[in-house]
């Protein structure tokens, strides 16, 4: 079932002692190195990009010729065939062997790495960057601006990335450069399908799939993805879709919370409701995957079919790489100029 070579699937995630086992997180370990693969990625992506914009790199005009030399390297192609052929919603990769480059030659393989699963996207408005470090920054002391959870030490409750955009990535990756040293930060996922058979188990949470599935609800983007910080910007959309006959979600919570403070015409006391009925089962309920993922991992995750989330943490020390993917050739998607702004 897996491919053979530097990699083997030796075990499934462990877990917190609260939840049951969930069935499609995997772990996989990089048994070997990468040869003189490293250099000869270096080379093609050094080709394309005379600007690393400011080493997060962005969507190449020519993505589609790039990733087919990149899907040539006999390791991308490796952790291609690991991916795919997992049947995993979430599937982490450890020992990568990343931990001696530098950051640009990192965040280059990286990129590598995500462009032979489909195309990176570029994170936010302003910085266009397709890398995007997930680290405490400094306060801003700006009260009003919302703050997302990549900008802060603490938890992350379970969301989907790009929820509040018009077409959220069907994959993201996440590589650890180095983890919480207060044993905190653990990483959290979910399967989509636990919550909506936990939900079928009572007539309220029958309900609220059913409203929630018929309802657009407005989700408020954060202030670091929006177009500036002056404006509220916010994107319509249900919680619940079918997509190739299979349940999606995007979820985040707190922007659906401050999407409805500001589009207070949506707000009914049976979303309410149903939000908190389904919040209380996505955090307290579902079955899920709980660890913290050591230095030099790279997780690769289902955006639309699994939610993630992040365990309490203290040290402004940890920090990520993330990477959206979409299937969807940039050229193709429909960005953030289907949001409604004030």
């Amino acid at each position: 079932m897996f491919p053979c070579g530097i990699f083997s699937l030796h075990r499934r995630f462990t877990m917190g002692a609260a939840f049951q086992q969930p069935q499609r997180f995997l772990i996989a370990a990089h048994e070997g190195d990468w040869g003189d693969d490293q250099a000869t990625i270096l080379a093609i992506v050094r080709r394309y990009f005379s600007d690393f914009n400011d080493n997060g790199f962005y969507p190449h005009p020519d993505e589609t010729a790039l990733q087919r030399e990149l899907r040539a390297v006999p390791t991308l192609q490796r952790l291609s065939q690991l991916i795919g052929h997992a049947e995993a919603r979430g599937l982490a990769i450890t020992g990568l062997g990343l931990t001696g480059l530098g950051e640009a030659q990192r965040n280059a393989i990286l990129y590598a790495i995500a462009l032979c699963q489909g195309f990176p996207t570029s994170t936010d408005q302003r910085t266009h960057r397709v890398a995007w470090d997930i680290r405490a920054r400094p306060e801003s002391g700006q009260n009003s601006r919302y703050v997302t959870f990549s900008e802060r030490v603490g938890n992350a409750d379970m969301h989907t990335d790009s929820s509040f955009y018009p077409m959220p990535e069907e994959q993201f990756m996440l590589y650890v450069v180095s983890a919480a040293g207060c044993n905190g930060g653990e990483t959290l996922l979910v399967d989509v399908d636990d919550i909506h058979a936990e939900l079928q188990r009572s007539e309220a949470g029958r309900a609220a799939f059913a409203l929630l599935c018929a309802t657009p609800l407005p989700f408020r983007v954060p202030s670091v993805y929006a177009a500036s910080d002056d404006g509220v910007e916010v994107h319509l959309a249900p919680v619940f879709q079918r997509h190739d006959g299979m349940l999606a979600m995007r979820w985040r919570h707190d922007s659906i919370v401050k999407g409805l403070a500001a589009r207070p015409q949506h707000d009914t006391p049976a979303v309410r409701a149903a939000l908190e009925l389904l919040n209380e089962v996505i955090e307290f309920r579902a079955p899920r995957f709980c660890q913290q993922l050591p230095d030099d991992t790279l997780l690769w995750a289902d955006n639309r079919h699994a939610l993630h989330g992040r365990g309490v943490y203290t040290d402004p020390a940890r920090h990520l790489i993330r990477i959206r993917i979409s299937d969807l050739a940039n050229a193709e998607r429909v960005g953030p100029s289907g949001i409604s702004a004030d």
